[in-house]
């Protein structure tokens, strides 16, 4: 079956009419009748009842109109993607990035697209492994970055850097101390099922630590936010604590210390543009000059 058929049929259901049909798509009435009875002829059961003065479309043909829509839907968004492949000279790079990335990775796509100045990029923010796996496997992102190392034959997993958990606080809320033990304090922490909240729990269990979880929160820019507010203060990778949204806060390095390492992945077996593969390059160079 053809999706010329499935648009003939639309058509008669949305027109309630053979003839308003054929006249919308620009065929023959006979010619439209015809392609209906051979799809009603195929499928072994009726699309339409028809009577002298009007037609009803079926149970079995209300089935087959919803299916018929989502497919004709899908057929028309593909063959505009394959268009724009045509038209457009660099397709989106698409990669996921972590909230506590977002100041350095700003700048490597920035020293990129002064490379390739008519470059675009599709950036989203996941913090579940899982998810960025299954992005890389069915092509949906190229470049994904995780706090853990991917252990997948198809995924190419490169340490980018390591770094350490740090606690922010208000302005002069422990002056002059440079390490803490964060036992007793008032915490906000991100949310159970997180990364970084397993990492904290990890940490908790091995140095038989009750937490003083006061507050869970999504990200690290609201538990931030929070801390401002002098509700708490916040774990947080070192990292992040370069942002805009700790300007004015105190970080305060926790003892026993607590680090992790951030990972560059994408799929081995994709073949990967010039450009892709320049970027991913230029993350790592990024922390190899830093570092």
């Amino acid at each position: 079956m053809k999706i010329i058929q499935l648009e003939y049929f639309v058509a008669v259901v949305k027109y309630n009419s053979f003839t308003k049909a054929a006249n919308f798509l620009h065929i023959s009435q006979p010619s439209l009748t015809a392609t209906i009875k051979k799809m009603e002829a195929d499928l072994g059961y009726d699309l339409f009842i028809r009577t002298t003065k009007e037609i009803k479309i079926t149970e079995k043909g209300i089935q087959f109109y919803n299916y018929a829509q989502g497919l004709i839907h899908h057929y028309h968004q593909t063959i505009e993607k394959m268009y724009d492949l045509n038209t457009s000279h660099a397709p989106k790079i698409k990669l996921s990035i972590l909230e506590s990335s977002n100041q350095w990775i700003s700048q490597v796509i920035s020293i990129h697209r002064k490379q390739f100045t008519d470059q675009t990029y599709l950036v989203s923010e996941v913090h579940d492994q899982s998810k960025t796996i299954d992005q890389l496997l069915n092509f949906e992102n190229h470049i994904g970055l995780t706090n853990e190392i991917i252990n997948h034959e198809a995924i190419k997993s490169i340490p980018l850097y390591k770094e350490s958990y740090v606690l922010i606080t208000p302005k002069n809320a422990f002056p002059d101390i440079k390490a803490i033990e964060i036992e007793d304090l008032p915490l906000i922490l991100p949310t159970k099922g997180s990364q970084v909240r397993k990492h904290l729990d990890d940490y908790f269990n091995r140095m038989n630590i009750r937490p003083n979880v006061i507050m869970e929160v999504d990200r690290f820019e609201a538990a931030a936010n929070f801390v401002h507010k002098g509700l708490g203060y916040a774990v947080i990778p070192q990292v992040y604590f370069q942002s805009f949204n700790t300007r004015d806060l105190d970080v305060i390095h926790i003892k026993p210390n607590l680090g992790r390492t951030i990972y560059i992945n994408y799929l081995q077996k994709r073949k990967h543009s010039e450009r892709v593969l320049s970027l991913i390059n230029q993350c790592i160079n990024y922390w190899d000059i830093t570092q």
